[in-house]
This record gives C-alpha cells, structure tokens and sequence, in this order.
C-alpha cells in the first residue's frame, strides 16, 4: 500500500490500459525478459558489444607497469632474480628426462602461441561479425592483437636471450642471462630470439581475454573464470618446464597482457565512431570476407622473409585503402541515385511541393 500511496499522480497504472489489454514500455519490456534471456540467445539477435566492465581506474594499470619496469631492472645485472631464473632453469633441464612430461608441457604450450590461439579468436570474431552484421568484432581483434607489435620490439630492444641451451648461453653470458646480452641464436636455435617479455605469456591473457569479451555474455561464469585463468597457468608452468623462457619473463608478460586487455575494455566498441569506416557498417558477408582477408595478410607478414614483409606490409595498407575510397564514392552514388529518384517522383500525395514525398520500401533496400 505504501508504493501506491507513494505513486505519483500524473503516474497511473491505467494511463498504459487500452481496450486490448495492458501495455508495457519498451524499457520495462527488455529489462524483465530479454536481459535475463539475453546470455542464451545468439549474438545476430542483438546489436554486439563486447563483454566486460570498463575499468575505472588507471592506478592498477600504472603499478602494473611499475611492476614490469621493476621486473626489468632486476634481470638487467647479475641480481637474486637472474640466480633465481639459472637454478630453475638448470632444474627443468633434469626434469625434461620425464618423455611423458614434456609431451604435456609442449601440449600446453600452444595456449599462448599465436599461431593457434590468434586464429581460433579471429573465427569467433568472424561469427560475431556475421551475426550482427557488423565490422566492429574484427576491429577490436585487430587493433587489440596489432598491439602485440610493440612487445615483439620490446622484446629486440632488451635483447634478453632465450634458455633453450643454458650451458651454451653461459659461455656468452658467465653472468647469467641477462638484458641487452643480444646472443647471436638466442641461447637457442632460433637467430636473433629474445626472452623478456613472454610473448606467450602475453598471449594467453590479451586472446583469451578477448575471447571473453567476444563471447563472454553467453557464456556461463564457470567458462568465463576458465578461459581467464586456466591459460596463463598453464602456459608459465609449461614454458618454465620446457625451458622455452626464464621464469621472471612470465610474469613480465603476464603484466603487458594484462595492460592491454584493460585498455581494450575502455574503447566503447559497440558505439564508437567509425568515421568513414562507417561505410562498411552494416556489414555485407563480402564486407567480411575482405576484410579477414586483409586481417590474415598482416598477420602473415611477420612470418615472411625481409622483402616478401617489406612488400606485403606496403601492398596490403594500399589494397585497404583503394577499398575503403571505392566504396565511399559507390555510396555516395547510391546516395545521389536516390535522391534524384525522390526528386522524379513529384510533390506529395496532396499536390503540396512543401511537403516531400515518402521515398518506397524499395528504395529504402538500396
């Protein structure tokens, strides 16, 4: 009784009462049934947005690089971390003896290789993309996962070596394995390999994480702590097994992931602006196809030779913009097309020339 009393008066239950029942708005309408139903039903139901809050504070991601930094200044002289990262290591050398073990190890592995995981996060962006008839999924992939350029430079700058052969890297490096030591082959085979930060490491919290962000609303919360938690930890304790990465390049990854996603959170993406990327919104299946099409030839550029990168890093920007430019001017026809059609048609209905005519359904398809 007291809510009623306390009822505004211009408010009443019967202002929504017709003579075919009682109406509701469309905001109370969403609110008592499509939200709750809302994790179960298909992304194409609904306009896509991301998953996730948006952080509200900048302080965990400043003591988070604060974090790296000091892990850094710790692995740049002969330190209680880098003895820390040598006995480690030098342990995971005699358990590498169990052939069961390393079998597991190199399996758990891929959940930071970007190879594997890159390509299964691109087809769940395809699927939001072709759902929702939207390009925005794939420009949250690709700017998120473009960010990952800046740590594979980082990576070249600190010249950290790598702890596949740590007998071998101890001759270059007595002290230990140190930053800017720039060993030749890494410490491995691979020339010219750097271990500080963790590429997988990052992998495994900025992918999956979109991932979640992605798919996360229909998803129920087990799955989502899974795919947050359960791909770092195995990817650190595999890595450390394997000896692919000294243990305090780990954490240092773990931290840079965890920095990108959370900026990545902050980008409204279901609503910012597209500018004249808009031209493409919304999305025909065409749209998508080049544009993963695009998407898959950057991401292939790193693996190729110099010259074949150098090639395609130019060639793919021209081919992308040369898109974008025809398809503003084929808009802009189309545009024009029918505005000189609603011009042919006349005055309105009442011969008033004040008043334009509704353009058909048919020209609205255009």
């Amino acid at each position: 009784m007291s809510s009623e009393s306390n009822r505004s008066t211009t408010a009443r239950r019967s202002d929504n009462i017709t003579d075919r029942g009682v109406t509701v708005s469309d905001g109370a309408l969403v609110r008592q049934i499509i939200t709750p139903l809302r994790r179960y039903i298909p992304v194409g139901w609904f306009d896509w947005e991301p998953y996730g809050k948006r952080p509200k504070s900048w302080w965990p991601d400043l003591l988070m690089f604060l974090a790296f930094l000091g892990l850094a200044f710790f692995v740049s002289y002969p330190s209680w971390l880098v003895r820390l990262d040598w006995e480690v290591r030098l342990w995971a050398v005699d358990a590498n003896d169990v052939e069961w073990l390393r079998d597991l190890a190199k399996a758990g592995a891929e959940f930071g290789q970007a190879r594997t995981v890159a390509t299964v996060t691109l087809l769940i962006a395809i699927w939001c993309a072709l759902r929702s008839r939207s390009i925005r999924p794939l420009l949250m992939y690709v700017l998120s996962f473009i960010t990952l350029a800046s740590i594979l430079g980082m990576k070249h700058l600190l010249g950290r070596p790598l702890s596949q052969h740590p007998f071998a890297l101890q001759e270059v490096s007595p002290e230990g394995p140190l930053l800017f030591t720039y060993h030749p082959e890494g410490g491995g085979g691979i020339p010219d390999a750097t271990a500080f930060p963790s590429g997988h490491a990052v992998n495994s919290i900025l992918l999956f994480g979109l991932i979640v962000m992605l798919v996360g609303g229909i998803l129920p919360r087990w799955a989502r702590l899974a795919l947050l938690i359960a791909p770092p930890v195995i990817v650190f304790s595999s890595q450390v097994f394997l000896g692919q990465h000294w243990l305090s390049d780990e954490p240092a990854g773990f931290l840079l992931g965890l920095i990108i996603i959370r900026c990545a959170k902050r980008v409204p993406w279901a609503t910012i602006p597209l500018g004249p990327v808009a031209v493409f919104d919304p999305a025909t299946r065409r749209t998508i196809l080049i544009s993963v099409l695009l998407i898959l030839g950057v991401m292939l550029t790193p693996t190729l030779h110099l010259i074949p990168a150098l090639i395609s890093a130019a060639v793919l920007p021209t081919l992308g913009l040369l898109w974008l430019w025809l398809s503003i001017k084929a808009k802009q026809h189309r545009e024009a097309a029918l505005a000189a059609a609603e011009e042919a048609e006349g005055p309105g209905p009442d011969g008033d020339p004040e008043i334009p005519s509704q353009p058909s359904d048919s020209h609205r398809r255009v």
